[in-house]
């Protein structure tokens, strides 16, 4: 609000305002008063033309055969300037093995087997909302009698801003830019609710980002054997069993009759580490959601970058509340020596 208030105050400056202050400003004044001006404007225009919310965006439905129910959900124009087109979409949607959220209608080869979305009609599809204020979307899902088996039903509203851009020189026809969306989730659950959930492996993965230091991931995969979908809050512990000291030795070349391999610049000498409590990193990793029936991988990243020959037991913690027990996962791991690559007589000519 005080970034609009500035905004309004320098366009009502008049033209011999300006001028007058202009003349009396040195030239690093007229710099820094010309930057923050266009920092001010362009903050602005961004915050203002961008901003729009929806709430919520995650409805669960404990739903009978034949019954309607109708919800509601508001988007919100942040923007004290514009106002804004939206348009709304009804659409298939999963989770992948890799944890990818895939729409139907952008991802060829989606097919939801538990699909709710036919049972779903919104009113307004196409809606405007001015500066400053919230328009409700009621929308009704109707459950037919025929649904053959117990357990969650999905389905997506996908709300768009229609963005419409002037056409270019000799052009009559305007383009309807829709690009941004954020999605309804609803979670449709019917009959009786089976929770099973399991941590099915644990895997650890290294990739080399500079010398001997390492990217590593954690790759835990969870199954889901039951009917309804399960949210799981992530917790990792990492503890490490070993020291690297790394210190700087001139490089050795190792040479046979065809080649020359250029062997490591660091010397690495690896040794217990001191049981002490501030080397032990306890992290939130965040939220996995298994789909019913479905298998999902879900990468945690170390926060740091890791020392090659380095070994650490890592601990995976995920907790579903109530509806499961609390899954662990622990494994060692030991960072691998990066390959250096091997060098030929003729390109060490070169």
């Amino acid at each position: 609000m005080v970034r609009y208030l500035i905004f309004l105050l320098i366009h009502k400056l008049t033209m011999r305002d300006i001028k007058f202050k202009l003349k009396t400003m040195n030239n690093l004044n007229l710099k820094l008063f010309s930057l923050l001006a266009s920092l001010i404007i362009i903050s602005i225009f961004c915050d203002q033309a961008l901003a729009w919310t929806v709430s919520p965006v995650r409805f669960e439905v404990k739903a009978q055969k034949g019954k309607e129910y109708t919800l509601t959900f508001a988007v919100l124009n942040e923007s004290q300037l514009y106002q804004k087109r939206f348009e709304i979409q009804t659409d298939d949607w999963i989770i992948n093995k890799n944890n990818d959220f895939l729409r139907k209608a952008f991802t060829e080869g989606v097919e939801n087997k538990h699909s709710a979305t036919s049972w779903i009609k919104v009113t307004p599809m196409q809606f405007v909302v001015p500066p400053g204020e919230t328009k409700n979307i009621r929308f009704t899902i109707s459950v037919p009698n025929d649904v053959s088996a117990d357990g969650d039903y999905t389905a997506g509203i996908f709300v768009g801003e229609k963005n419409i851009e002037k056409p270019p020189k000799g052009e009559k026809i305007v383009h309807i830019k829709q690009d941004t969306f954020i999605g309804v989730i609803a979670y449709v659950q019917i009959g009786e609710e089976k929770h099973s959930v399991i941590l099915k492996n644990l895997k650890v993965k290294s990739k080399s980002i500079s010398k001997g230091l390492n990217k590593v991931t954690i790759l835990p995969t969870y199954e889901s054997q039951g009917n309804v979908h399960a949210r799981g809050q992530i917790q990792i512990k990492l503890e490490p069993l070993s020291k690297i000291e790394i210190k700087e030795t001139k490089a050795e070349v190792e040479k046979s009759n065809d080649q020359v391999n250029l062997k490591n610049t660091n010397a690495m000498s690896v040794e217990p580490a001191p049981e002490e409590e501030d080397k032990i990193k306890e992290l939130n990793a965040g939220e996995v959601v298994i789909l019913r029936e479905s298998e999902v991988t879900y990468p945690i990243d170390f926060p740091f970058p890791v020392p090659e020959n380095s070994e650490w037991k890592i601990t995976v913690k995920t907790d579903f509340g109530d509806y499961a027990p609390v899954l662990v996962g622990t494994k060692t791991y030991k960072v691998p020596l990066a390959e250096m690559p091997v060098i030929s007589p003729k390109e060490k000519k070169k």
